[in-house]
């Protein structure tokens, strides 16, 4: 099968560092968070603990419970502080608009929690365009179980085939090869182990370039 030429039926793309140039303040946050607790972790730390939400996350850092709750509250209040600087990747909101007049179902799967989530697509004007959401905290299974994304997969009535899957964390590649959903991996230019790019249909460096790859994939198909 040809991916630009097949028939792809609706669209389902991570948030953050994939729609929302917010990633390096998620990773600032998480370090700073556990910081007092634990020597800082540097970026391949933080990555590694993505997927799921920040409780978990910050979880998977501090390697036990005990300042849990601290961290968690010196997360949540720098987000706070901060998150109005992050924007959309450019060419983000053009292609969802797009794809919401074309009639092509979109979803989100992202590790945020619910309330954060939702908050932020009302901030960018973006919450009418997605039918779909999964969040961190709606399942008992985080990226990189499938559950998230085929739970939109089959809310939509499709076929995992059918769905697009835009995503820039070894979490999301992971989930998306278990899920069976076509993936448009971001690099964002660094080194990917292979294993996590076994059935990839577009590898990017940059959001912008997957934007273009899901316009021509999905658009220009019609």
């Amino acid at each position: 099968m040809s991916h630009r030429s097949h028939q792809y039926r609706g669209v389902v793309f991570d948030l953050d560092g994939t729609l929302l140039d917010s990633m390096p303040l998620v990773l600032e946050g998480l370090a700073m968070a556990v910081a007092p607790f634990r020597p800082r972790p540097n970026r391949t730390e933080v990555m590694s603990s993505l997927g799921g939400p920040s409780e978990t996350c910050l979880r998977r850092l501090l390697g036990r419970p005990g300042h849990l709750t601290t961290a968690l509250a010196t997360y949540t209040r720098f987000l706070a502080e901060h998150e109005d600087s992050a924007r959309l990747f450019r060419g983000a909101r053009k292609l969802v608009r797009e794809l919401h007049t074309a009639g092509i179902p979109l979803g989100i799967w992202t590790g945020r929690e619910r309330s954060m989530t939702e908050a932020r697509l009302r901030a960018l004007a973006l919450q009418d365009c997605f039918d779909a959401l999964v969040c961190g905290d709606d399942l008992a299974s985080h990226k990189p179980q499938p559950a998230g994304l085929l739970q939109i997969v089959r809310r939509w009535g499709l076929a995992p085939v059918d769905v697009l899957f835009a995503g820039d964390s070894d979490q999301d590649f992971a989930g998306a090869c278990a899920a069976g959903v076509p993936l448009v991996a971001i690099r964002h230019d660094r080194a990917i182990a292979p294993e996590l790019l076994q059935h990839p249909v577009a590898v990017v460096s940059t959001p912008t370039e997957a934007f273009t790859w899901i316009r021509a994939a999905v658009l220009d198909q019609q």
